[in-house]
């Protein structure tokens, strides 16, 4: 379920799982979508996106993909993609705020966003090289914008599980803490510097910094 509330200069964005996680098949990231397309009139500065129930969010269900064909898949790496695209193109401050777990096309939906957050009990994982797929949802282009060399090489060619620390060591992470409350509270406070900015001007260094990533 997805859920957008605009409260004032502030967005957010909630997911929640409809069964354990919050899986991005192809109804999700088009409720995504169109809730994300409304935020391109608000008056909100800034979005801000959570996963509930234990996790940010972990990409697609890989028993679903294995019966696609090319015709299928390539449709469903299109939709993230714009998803992607439209979050990047966004006029609002985009912050992703993790607790949980964070994977494959999870990842590339956080790399999407300007800032990004998490507690140190969440965790990470571009699992593709063990699955034996190619994340298509663009993770092999986004990440690596966000994140040092060494650490996205382990990320994608090891597809192990790492741990907040890691990311935030590889600077794909801001900030890590002990708990979601604290985090929810840090960046209350990231957003009041944000906030007295002029929304224009918001928007296009955004636009500008996202050309050069």
């Amino acid at each position: 379920m997805i859920k957008l509330d605009i409260d004032g200069e502030v967005a957010y964005l909630t997911l929640t799982p409809e069964e354990k996680f919050n899986i991005l098949n192809t109804d999700t990231l088009k409720n995504l979508i169109e809730n994300i397309k409304k935020l391109f009139d608000a008056p909100a500065k800034i979005l801000r996106i959570f996963g509930e129930g234990g996790s940010f969010a972990v990409g697609a269900n890989i028993k679903t993909m294995l019966s696609y064909s090319g015709y299928d898949a390539k449709g469903f790496s299109i939709l993230g993609n714009r998803l992607f695209n439209l979050m990047q193109e966004l006029p609002q401050v985009v912050i992703a705020e993790i607790d949980g777990f964070c994977m494959g096309g999870g990842m590339d939906f956080a790399a999407a966003s300007d800032f990004r957050f998490a507690t140190k009990k969440s965790k990470f994982a571009h699992p593709g090289s063990k699955l034996g797929i190619i994340t298509g949802f663009g993770g092999t282009q986004r990440i690596p914008r966000v994140m040092r060399h060494s650490h996205y090489q382990q990320l994608f060619l090891l597809g192990d599980m790492f741990y907040a620390d890691f990311l935030k060591d590889g600077g794909f992470l801001l900030e890590i803490f002990e708990t979601k409350g604290e985090m929810r509270d840090y960046v209350t406070q990231f957003c009041e510097k944000i906030i007295n900015k002029n929304r224009l001007h918001l928007y296009y260094l955004k636009q500008m910094i996202n050309r050069m990533r």
